[in-house]
């Protein structure tokens, strides 16, 4: 089996068994295991659950980083999507969210990446918002200051939303992923001229988190 493909199974496999039982609980022998590779398979390809977990964030990483924020044909609704095709993300590797602090402070080099990428990702939210007011989809007396604090409050939400779940003792299921995209959508909805526009979507938010993320381009 080619490497690639193996290094595949092993981060399917240890992906599926962190986000249900936690990256603390999950030994080598039980990623091996499931990834059907024997354990010295697996210690060829990862030294350490430390790398497991990095090659696992790389991934995260890479799926931000595809979508870019529809600037150039912007809509309200498409706000909406963004914060629910984040939330797609934010499930899929709910466990590096649920364990962000612990994760973080075991790996100097992945906090500093950590930190960049979300300083990326709030840059970018900010551009939104300042195109969104100039399209007047934002209150037009909203200013600079206010919408700077919005971005960090929401992002403060998007990224600790599950590790405060997670400190509480509380399951990570949709409903508790429904309450995060609920929260955020009341920071923004003051600012916004049509505020339903980011209301829940009608449909089972069970079926939303399982489809694929919205595609948005520039």
């Amino acid at each position: 089996m080619a490497t690639r493909e193996t290094q595949a199974k092993i981060t399917s496999a240890a992906l599926e068994l962190f986000n249900e039982f936690g990256s603390a609980s999950v030994s080598f022998d039980k990623i091996a295991s499931k990834a059907g590779i024997s354990k010295g398979n697996l210690h060829y390809h990862f030294s350490s659950k430390e790398q497991i977990v990095m090659a696992l964030w790389f991934q995260l990483d890479k799926k931000i980083n595809r979508y870019e924020y529809p600037l150039s044909d912007l809509k309200l609704k498409d706000l909406g999507d963004i914060i629910m095709g984040h939330f797609k993300i934010i499930w899929d590797y709910r466990f590096i969210y649920s364990e962000l602090n612990f994760i973080v402070a075991k790996d100097p080099d992945l906090q500093y990446r950590f930190a960049m990428e979300r300083r990326q990702r709030m840059k970018q939210f900010s551009s939104l918002l300042h195109v969104m007011r100039a399209k007047n989809l934002l209150h037009a007396h909203v200013t600079d200051d206010e919408m700077q604090r919005l971005v960090k409050s929401v992002w403060v939400i998007s990224d600790y939303w599950l590790n405060h779940i997670s400190a509480e003792g509380t399951e990570i299921t949709y409903e508790v992923m429904t309450e995060g995209y609920e929260l955020i959508a009341q920071l923004i909805k003051p600012f916004l001229i049509d505020p339903s526009t980011i209301n829940l979507p009608s449909a089972c938010l069970t079926t939303v988190l399982s489809s694929a993320e919205p595609q948005l381009t520039v």
